[in-house]
């Protein structure tokens, strides 16, 4: 018996070996599977830091606070000197001529202003104090 093998008229190949993982996969196809996980993570983190950033850009509105607190928010009620004076201030012109302004302003009553500044004071010592 001749174990010669014989290549005649055949083509020549290069052989291919193929390696079998612990799975019974090629091992191309778990790089492949790798790969592609790979990517599509990176993918979901981009689009994570990209939607990160548009919501850090956006500018907060602010929320209008009122400028004068009203009788709840003083919790204490309030006189009838003060309303009076605040409906009084209703009363101006709407005129912006001399005449009208000078007598807006000499109609305004600034009389009691020194005793109010002062019991806002006392108040605020006392608060200090405390």
């Amino acid at each position: 018996m001749d174990n010669t093998p014989q290549f005649e008229g055949e083509k020549m190949k290069i052989p291919v070996s193929v390696k079998i993982n612990s799975t019974g996969r090629a091992e191309s196809e778990t790089k492949g599977a790798f790969i592609f996980i790979l990517i599509a993570a990176l993918t979901m983190i981009l689009i994570g830091l990209f939607y990160w950033y548009l919501t850090a850009s956006k500018i907060a509105t602010p929320t209008e606070t009122p400028t004068r607190p009203t009788a709840e928010m003083n919790k204490e009620p309030e006189t009838t000197t003060a309303t009076a004076q605040v409906e009084s201030f209703s009363a101006l012109s709407t005129s912006d001529e001399i005449t009208a302004l000078e007598a807006d302003l000499e109609s305004t009553d600034l009389s009691n202003l020194d005793t109010e500044i002062g019991q806002i004071d006392a108040e605020l010592q006392a608060a200090v104090a405390q």
